[in-house]
């Protein structure tokens, strides 16, 4: 019981586990409705801020999405520029983490301030007033978000295992941002993303699945049905997504488009039919999602956080390492 202070703090942020923490987790507390109470105050809010900070962005963009979930921009930088962006980045050398899931062999690097001043035509593109403000509004937060450089080796000579990312899910209970400049282009050879468009909106349908979900992760061992539902990152069936009247988009996109989508609406990454590479700058921007109003965080503050993000990282890779999920390297992504 002394963790229970920690738990009450989860429930009023950002917290999701139904296993690790029995509040959450709590079957007669969501049989009255606490999952579902805590996905429709996490919405009002994200609609409030939203309308906030709509003054950043053209009406178009905040109109596609609200309506779609997502904001898609082909040709986003200059050709010159983006060329000189990707060139930069393939021949990056620096701290690469990999990870597998499925037969993907993920490698990722977290592009921070230290980072980008190294790379100039990396951090001409995080300081892009265009993508600022986009990102600023569709996550609500008024802050830029954490950049990644992202390298998805799809069919890599690996040993086969679940890939959770290719099942079609919602990130977490409330609204949050992602976003992925691609380097590459997408087709079916190398695994395109998968969006549902207007999934993101909450309706009837969706709180009562909601609410059947949080059921179903409250169970215990071979009582839940298989699927990832404990971590609270649900995931949707084929027939439940005609039954709520959704149906997936694929993007098959060229290089240098812009993608900023609400993970909250279910996707899934794409199924890649041979050999490939694809190569992206990945943002997310992720906060409390109670927090009534916007949080600007100044310059330095924003470098203090993600000094702290990075060493987070850093000792979660130990356990991952020790374990064979994850390693690190220094060097070039994988081409």
């Amino acid at each position: 019981m002394w963790k229970l202070p920690l738990w009450l703090v989860e429930l009023l942020a950002w917290g999701k586990s139904f296993k690790n923490n029995p509040v959450i987790g709590s079957y007669w507390l969501n049989r009255c409705g606490l999952h579902v109470l805590r996905v429709v105050i996490a919405h009002g809010l994200f609609r409030f801020r939203l309308l906030l900070l709509a003054p950043l962005v053209p009406a178009a963009d905040r109109r596609a999405f609200l309506r779609d979930g997502y904001v898609l921009k082909e040709n986003f930088l200059p050709p010159e520029q983006f060329q000189r962006l990707r060139d930069e980045l393939l021949h990056y050398e620096g701290e690469v983490r990999e990870t597998v899931e499925g037969t993907t062999l993920t490698q990722r690097t977290f592009m921070t301030h230290e980072v980008r001043n190294g790379t100039p035509q990396m951090a001409a593109f995080a300081n892009d007033p265009r993508l600022d403000h986009l990102v600023r509004y569709c996550s609500s937060k008024n802050r830029p978000p954490l950049f990644y450089v992202e390298n998805l080796c799809n069919h890599a000579n690996v040993t086969p295992r679940p890939d959770p990312q290719r099942d079609m899910h919602a990130d977490t209970f409330h609204p949050c941002v992602k976003g992925w400049l691609y380097l590459d282009p997408v087709d079916d050879r190398n695994g395109p993303f998968v969006y549902v468009p207007g999934s993101q909106r909450l309706g009837w349908a969706r709180l009562k699945w909601e609410y059947r979900q949080s059921l179903e992760a409250c169970k215990k061992g071979e009582a839940r049905a298989p699927g990832r539902y404990w971590d609270g990152s649900f995931r949707v069936s084929a027939q439940e997504l005609t039954e709520m009247g959704f149906a997936p988009r694929v993007f098959r996109v060229p290089a240098n488009t812009l993608l900023v989508a609400n993970v909250y609406g279910f996707h899934r990454r794409g199924e890649a039919n041979a050999a490939s590479h694809r190569m992206t700058i990945w943002m997310q921007a992720r906060d409390n999602p109670f927090n009534p109003i916007f949080t600007p965080i100044p310059r330095a503050a924003g470098r203090a956080f993600e000094w702290v993000w990075e060493r987070v990282l850093r000792r979660l890779d130990g356990p991952r390492e020790l374990a064979g999920e994850q390693r690190r390297f220094t060097g070039r992504f994988s081409r």
